[in-house]
Parts: structure tokens; C-alpha cells; sequence
């Protein structure tokens, strides 16, 4: 899972309960006469913060809860509790407060809808998490891990051809994506597509994250065409 995104960078990349980049989609009203929804509060406090930073979850759990409970219109603080659910490994707990902070109005950050959708395939909801992960690629068509997430839920899904659009657009993004491109030469062994396999592997070097599950991935290529070649010679 990855964490909210925000201004500024912790160890992992990411803060977690500050002002985010993107900028807050605007809120349309079907006749002028309605009164517009307020904006979605996007601040945590400084203790909530901090337990967060330094991965103390239940803390981290019992200071957003209090902030939520003072203030239950804060969007950014529902997303984060979700993320500290899902931290302390209760699924359904993360998605609810996922699915809470959308509809309190927090729908413009990618990072939420990643985590979602990853949380749903977790479920072995499959439909709900491409769904998901494809509003997250629509949110940052820049960012690969979206493309990635959007692959992996494909490839659970059965959907095989928009499973390899997108592990492929995660490598044009990211051409180390290492697990992207593994992903992506199981699914070549898996339709023997074995040249198309060939060639991924041979963009994994000596040192590499993923070399030693390549090597595998050579032994099982080459196992598998030489089966292939048999069947069909079998004399």
C-alpha cells in the first residue's frame, strides 16, 4: 500500500496528513439556487502526524479517530484512518473509511484510489478494484504504480489483454519497474508467447531486484518450449 501524497516527504516518500498537491475538483451544483457543499477539510494535527511518521498505528488510529469525531467532515483525516486500518491488516475497516473519505468529497487524489482498489483485489473483489485503479490512472496518468495496480487487478480479473496494456504502459513510464516487468513475462508463459517473454527477460540484468526470479522465469520458458516442441514432434 502506498501513503497519502502531500507536500512534504517522509522516509517513505510520502507525509501523511497535510495539504495534498492536486487541486480540490470543483463541486457543480444542478441549479443555482442550491447552496454549494462546503469543502472538504484536508489537515490533520500535528500528534496524528507524528504517530503516522513513526508507524505507531495505534496511536495513529486513536488520534485520528478523536480528530474525526471533532470534526466529521474531514476528508483527509477518513482516507487516513483507512490507510492506518489497513496498516494494522483489518481490510474491510480500510476500505470503509476509504470509501467514507469519497464520499465526503476527497476524490481528487490518485494515491486514495490505489489503495482502494489494491484493498478490493485483496478481497478478491476484482471488478470493484480495476474500476477503482483505472480512476487512479485517470487521476495521475503519470504515475506507473496506477498502471501497475491496474495490471495485476486485470490479470486476477482474466482480462489478459488489458492486463499487458498496462503492465506495458507501466515499463513506458518506468522501465525498471522490475515486478511490473515480471508480471508481465508470466503472462507471456502463460499464453507461450515465448519470444515476447524472451524479450522481456533479457531487459532483466545480473544485479537486478528481480534477477533471481528471471532466472527461474528463463528455466521455465525454456522447459515449456521444449515441451511445446516435443508435442509436436514427438518423433
Amino acid at each position: 500500500m502506498l501513503l497519502p501524497k502531500a507536500p512534504l516527504h517522509l522516509s517513505l516518500g510520502r507525509s501523511i496528513c497535510l495539504l495534498p498537491a492536486l487541486v480540490s475538483m470543483v463541486l457543480l451544483v444542478a441549479c443555482a439556487a442550491q447552496t454549494p457543499s462546503p469543502k472538504p477539510i484536508r489537515q490533520c494535527d500535528p500528534v496524528a502526524d507524528e504517530a503516522v511518521a513513526q508507524g505507531d498505528w495505534e496511536l495513529a488510529r486513536k488520534t485520528h479517530e478523536r480528530l474525526i469525531a471533532s470534526e466529521p467532515g474531514n476528508c483527509l483525516a477518513l482516507y487516513h484512518l483507512g490507510y492506518i486500518w489497513g496498516q494494522l491488516g483489518n481490510r474491510a475497516r480500510e476500505i470503509h473509511f476509504y470509501e467514507a473519505a469519497i464520499t465526503c468529497g476527497y476524490t481528487d487524489d490518485d494515491r486514495l484510489y490505489f489503495n482502494l482498489g489494491m484493498a478490493y483485489a485483496d478481497q478478491g473483489d476484482t471488478e470493484r478494484a480495476v474500476k477503482t485503479l483505472n480512476r487512479a490512472t485517470q487521476l495521475d496518468p503519470d504515475n506507473p504504480d496506477n498502471f501497475f495496480g491496474l495490471g495485476v487487478t486485470n490479470q486476477l480479473a482474466g482480462r489478459e489483454a488489458e492486463a499487458e496494456a498496462a503492465l506495458l504502459a507501466t515499463l513506458r513510464l518506468d522501465s525498471t519497474h522490475t515486478e511490473a516487468r515480471l508480471s508481465l513475462i508470466r503472462l507471456y508463459l502463460n499464453q507461450s508467447r515465448w519470444e515476447h517473454a524472451r524479450r522481456q527477460l533479457r531487459q532483466i540484468k545480473v544485479g537486478d531486484p528481480g534477477y533471481e526470479a528471471a532466472r527461474e522465469l528463463w528455466q521455465t520458458l525454456e522447459s515449456r518450449e521444449a515441451e511445446e516442441y516435443k508435442g509436436r514432434n514427438p518423433h
